[in-house]
């Protein structure tokens, strides 16, 4: 890990997205970097999604993760949980719902609530009311299937039963965490928005493994699979 192997990292991406513009290719697969080596190296970037995102000029962008049992999409990445707040608006969440709308093709929407019980009306913070239910009610009367803001104690557990197709959530591990207990090693990250496939895999770098033959390759393979079966479609 250091500033040689940051720019390493920094220049295959590069590579990649230089043979997808000149359609070398259709898809790109990530493996992680390690975002402090990649930052030592001049990457200025939060990640792979805003890199790419930028570098293909798109702006309205979604990070979905994915399993056989439950989808996810992030209304907020790579950012403090102390500035989330500050991000979500309703015209960000309102776009959201019109790309995973146009993306998934008319699934059933939930949005889960920034705070704990979705704001209990206001008992326990007032962005439910002001930003996150008013993006809700737009989206409804542009004819996207969706429910919300829900608790997001209890909306996966809905989305397990079958109630809802994808659920939008309002920051990182919120989403993350249930992705990640319900099908670590087996979830993989869609890039919804760009002109071009991109999947990733759902974990780190693990250098503390690196060289010991036992890292688990079944999130590369499924995130392989996964590109494959979307350039054909």
């Amino acid at each position: 890990m250091g500033k040689d192997s940051g720019k390493a990292q920094v220049l295959y991406i590069e590579k990649a997205i230089e043979d997808a513009k000149e359609g070398k290719i259709k898809a790109i697969v990530t493996l992680p970097i390690n975002k402090e080596s990649a930052k030592l190296g001049g990457f200025p970037f939060p990640g792979h999604t805003e890199f790419l995102a930028h570098s293909f000029g798109v702006k309205e962008y979604a990070m979905m993760l994915a399993n056989e049992k439950l989808k996810v999409v992030l209304q907020t990445t790579h950012v403090a949980l102390k500035d989330v707040p500050n991000l979500i608006t309703e015209g960000k969440i309102l776009s959201k719902l019109r790309l995973i709308d146009k993306s998934l093709r008319n699934p059933r929407i939930a949005v889960a609530g920034l705070n704990p019980h979705a704001g209990e009306n206001g008992l326990f913070g007032d962005e439910e009311l002001k930003i996150i239910k008013p993006a809700v009610e737009k989206a409804r009367k542009e004819g996207i299937n969706v429910t919300g803001p829900l608790p997001a104690d209890t909306v996966f557990v809905r989305a397990l039963k079958g109630e809802f197709d994808v659920v939008l959530c309002m920051y990182h591990d919120q989403g993350l965490i249930p992705i990640k207990l319900l099908g670590f090693g087996n979830s993989v990250n869609v890039t919804l928005g760009l002109p071009i496939i991109r999947t990733s895999v759902d974990h780190g770098t693990a250098y503390d493994i690196a060289g010991k033959g036992i890292a688990n390759p079944e999130s590369f393979k499924t995130a392989v699979k996964v590109a494959v079966e979307l350039t054909t479609r």
